[in-house]
């Protein structure tokens, strides 16, 4: 049986390619998201960073595994998540993430 959410929602892990010198660093976060309709999503221009930036404000709920420079976990805030989804490699990691879920499959780069 399919039973409908008024507020769905789902949390699955990110993977970050972090650039680092000569190559990336592979990081991680479990984030929360909310299942956007497809009216909603439709009004994003997916095009430019602006839109996907306000793509992900709107879908972005939570996350957890955010730590500072010396180890501190950050807990979750609207500003830590637009600080976070201002950087382009965590902003498609975290579009992709989000489609693949839907998807139930792993969106190439």
């Amino acid at each position: 049986m399919f039973k409908i959410d008024q507020t769905p929602t789902f949390t699955h892990r990110v993977e970050i390619k972090v650039p680092s010198d000569g190559g990336h660093d592979l990081q991680d976060m479990q984030v929360t998201f909310r299942v956007l309709p497809d009216e909603e999503i439709e009004a994003f221009d997916m095009r430019t960073s602006r839109g996907e930036r306000e793509f992900l404000a709107a879908a972005v709920v939570g996350f957890d595994d955010v730590e500072d420079e010396q180890g501190k976990k950050l807990p979750y805030s609207h500003t830590l998540r637009d600080r976070l989804i201002g950087l382009a490699y965590v902003r498609v990691a975290l579009i992709n993430a989000y489609y693949a879920a839907l998807m139930g499959k792993r969106v190439k780069n």
